[in-house]
């Protein structure tokens, strides 16, 4: 696709992704200062860490809220009600939980352009021998980050279902049914997450279990904002299936573009490293395939130039990625565009009661052909 097509592409979405992203932030907002007002700043540093943080609560696409609300929309013909614009923050509360314990497990000292939540903490250590070695961690101040960093992660997930509980004009039922929707995500991305903690030392990991593990992070919480259009629009089994498969396939098509963005291997705007993956061994998609695809020679030198972190060199990245461009690129490429006409078909099935909310969904994806960012 040529510069312009994307470029198109991506000013397409964000037109009209702007309006949900604006009313998204302006939810999030609303219930982060309630909690704020309820929890002022003390005399410990322990009561700063949420507002040295907050830039971090209104970063990000808001493509879950998105379709979750656009789904809504397609399905009944009615705009959200004040209560299910809040209630679906719930996905962006809870991705944003997930990001604070995943920059944790990878040691990641950015989010993106931000500090990570665990980094900013660790600059409020004020204790003795802030370098001195902890028993877990590398130092007391690292200890002190990542503890604090997961008692952030653990007030935002809360934050998540009080986004819920507090859209009383929803009916309690309904309430209910998305609160039920919630602990199944955490059961599942739990269960993906400890798979993508299994994969870091593996050097051959089957295909299979790398989508299930992906299925489990990755696509599992747009399923769940899948499910909160069903179950706010009261959908048909039949409706709610198509809109399922619909974010199913997005998701995968997402997180496989993603992938290719974080490996600086397709022309990168992310804002954040187009080298973290290499330098920190991911096991995304282009790995597992890589090392099905490559020749033994090939493949050796790839392990030995994938995942050096602080050694990695500009020969290390530049092997890399030319080996995965000649050889996993092309495959990628195929199996992206095979998931959005899959995600088209099941768009196709459900009702256009609104057709601002489908022009949003087909923008989603779209732009996932040759997203930059």
């Amino acid at each position: 696709m040529s510069a312009l097509a994307t470029s198109s592409a991506e000013d397409r979405l964000e037109s009209l992704l702007k309006p949900y992203r604006d009313r998204s932030n302006a939810h999030i907002q609303a219930i982060w200062e309630e909690f704020a007002a309820e929890h002022p700043v003390g005399a410990f540093p322990s009561s700063r860490t949420m507002r040295d943080n907050s830039r971090l609560f209104t970063a990000g696409k808001r493509y879950r809220y998105a379709l979750a609300l656009a789904g809504y929309q397609l399905l009944t013909g009615e705009a959200p009600s004040r209560g299910l614009e809040r209630a679906a923050t719930w996905l962006e509360w809870y991705h944003l939980y997930t990001l604070f314990l995943d920059d944790i497990m990878d040691e990641d000292v950015r989010r993106r352009t931000l500090a990570s939540a665990w980094a900013t903490d660790a600059k409020l250590y004020r204790g003795p021998g802030a370098d001195r070695p902890a028993v877990v961690f590398r130092t007391q101040r690292h200890r002190y980050g990542v503890s604090q960093a997961i008692l952030d992660a653990l007030r935002i997930r809360s934050l998540a279902e009080r986004a819920i509980e507090g859209a009383t004009d929803l009916h309690p039922s309904v309430r209910l049914e998305l609160l039920s929707e919630l602990t199944q995500v955490d059961l599942i991305l739990s269960d993906g997450q400890g798979l993508d903690i299994d994969f870091e030392r593996a050097n051959r990991i089957p295909e299979a279990d790398y989508v299930r593990m992906s299925e489990a992070k990755t696509a599992r919480l747009y399923l769940g904002a899948a499910a909160t259009a069903a179950i706010a629009a009261r959908a048909s089994s039949e409706d709610s299936a198509a809109l399922e498969t619909f974010a199913r396939h997005f998701a995968i098509a997402f997180q496989d573009r993603d992938d290719l963005l974080g490996a600086g291997v397709v022309e990168s705007r992310i804002g954040g490293s187009a080298e973290g993956d290499i330098r920190q061994g991911k096991r995304t998609r282009l790995f597992v395939l890589a090392i099905q695809r490559l020749a033994a020679k090939d493949r050796g030198a790839f392990l030995r130039a994938y995942g050096r972190g602080p050694r990695t060199t500009r020969s290390d990245l530049r092997s890399v990625r030319e080996l995965l461009r000649e050889r996993v690129l092309p495959t990628m490429e195929t199996r992206i565009a095979d998931h959005l006409v899959a995600a088209r078909r099941a768009l196709e099935r459900l009702p256009s009661k609104d057709l601002e909310a489908r022009r949003l969904l087909e923008a989603l994806l779209d732009a996932q052909r040759s997203r930059l960012r």
